[in-house]
């Protein structure tokens, strides 16, 4: 009796040792991650054969593991609340006891190793300098006439884009397949390598989301499990979003977790492809990114030109008069509004109706659910503003000034 006592213990011993060690481990990478040129030599040195020895095992699997063990982990967690009270009111029962007392103890490793596997593959990563690039300092500020000059060569390249795409006698388009979108991203994005190393090495198929329903309801396009390295898209975006879509969570993949970072990187990888549908991909994102930067700085010249008293116009606009005025003024300083080419236009509708009709063709029982809706858009609504808080300049919006700052030299 005395030995079975002192096994028991010594069992717990080395539980809660292993316990201690991995917490010890993840506090250790956690003060390591406060240090951002650190990160950086992490990120372009051992990251990488961390991310494509991992991917390379799960690539194979013909669904997201990574979205399974969310599934699983979930359930755990709804478990573990559930047995809490009946814990109580069964506390007598000596099998119950130990059943919860396996249950909880394997729920508590399980967190504990999970957080000390994201801190090498996703935390050090994400706490590095942007683009990896340490200190370097580069201009934040920018013209009119150099905004101008990259919208432009945005139309230009988009344009030139679909002037490659061959659109069908019916309207229609034949877009890229997934394989051929999938080798035409990983090789776009490899020619990037010289500037950006991490994106040298292996890319992994981004696989459609079982969740794709509850995604489109949150406005998420992709997801990037870094646990098993995976990484899944909402299968109802279009045909001509979903090469951008891919390439963004490609460099999430590949190191660049900062949204920023992603974004720019996609958007510039896709716009220097040999491939038209890529190009016209990412030059359709990019100009929807840099349009609001262009109407702000239009916007300037505007406001500089009416206090300096060299346009006289009432601002607020009051009267129908000064608003046909303010159009005709603003036609006369800064031409046209820069747009894409019919025939872009309409291979982007053409790729949008795909997108109506893969949506059209699956049930979607959550429709039938309002409250489900309505809680899905709560939480979504909530989790977009903590990570915009949490991101700051390193959110979306944040890859305009990287994008300025890449044509600098380049275009102007």
């Amino acid at each position: 009796m005395k030995n079975k006592s002192e096994n028991v213990k010594k069992k717990i011993s080395v539980y809660w040792k292993m316990i201690l060690c991995i917490t010890g481990l993840t506090v250790i990478m956690i003060i390591f991650s406060l240090f951002p040129h650190f990160c950086d030599w992490y990120a372009d040195s051992v990251y990488p054969h961390l991310c494509d020895g991992i991917s390379r095992l799960t690539s194979g699997i013909p669904f997201a593991l990574g979205e399974i063990m969310m599934y699983l982990g979930a359930l755990m967690l709804l478990f573990s609340v559930v047995f809490l009270p009946l814990l109580l009111i069964l506390r007598k029962k000596a099998r119950w006891r130990k059943f919860c007392s396996i249950y909880y103890k394997s729920f508590l490793m399980l967190l504990v190793c999970i957080v000390c596997i994201y801190i090498p593959t996703w935390l050090i990563p994400f706490c590095g300098t942007v683009l990896g690039e340490g200190d370097a300092q580069k201009r934040t500020e920018f013209s009119y006439e150099e905004i101008s000059l990259l919208m432009q060569y945005i139309i230009d390249g988009g344009n030139a884009a679909a002037e490659e795409i061959e659109i069908l006698s019916d309207g229609t388009v034949d877009f890229l397949s997934e394989t051929e979108s999938q080798q035409h991203i990983a090789e776009a994005m490899q020619k990037l390598t010289g500037e950006y190393p991490r994106l040298a090495g292996y890319y992994p198929r981004v696989k459609p989301a079982f969740c794709s329903d509850i995604l489109e309801r949150m406005g998420i396009w992709g997801y990037t499990y870094p646990f098993t390295m995976e990484l899944t898209h909402n299968k109802y975006v279009s045909p001509m979003d979903m090469p951008v879509l891919k390439a963004h969570e490609l460099a999430h993949h590949k190191g660049y977790y900062k949204e920023n970072e992603a974004c720019f990187l996609s958007q510039i990888a896709l716009n220097e492809s040999d491939d038209p549908f890529l190009r016209l991909s990412g030059f359709q994102e990019m100009f929807w990114y840099i349009y609001d930067d262009y109407a702000d700085a239009q916007n300037d010249v505007l406001e500089q030109l009416i206090r300096s008293g060299k346009i006289d116009l009432h601002v607020p606009l009051e009267t129908e008069e000064d608003v046909q005025k303010y159009f005709q003024i603003c036609e006369e300083l800064f031409g046209e509004e820069p747009d894409f080419s019919e025939r872009a236009h309409q291979i982007m509708h053409s790729a949008y109706k795909i997108e109506t009709e893969i949506y059209e063709t699956d049930a979607h029982p959550i429709e039938d659910i309002p409250q489900a809706e309505n809680v899905i858009t709560s939480v979504s609504g909530k989790g977009w503003e903590i990570q915009s808080e949490i991101l700051q300049e390193n959110s979306y919006e944040g890859c305009v000034l990287l994008i300025l700052q890449y044509y600098d030299g380049k275009l102007y």
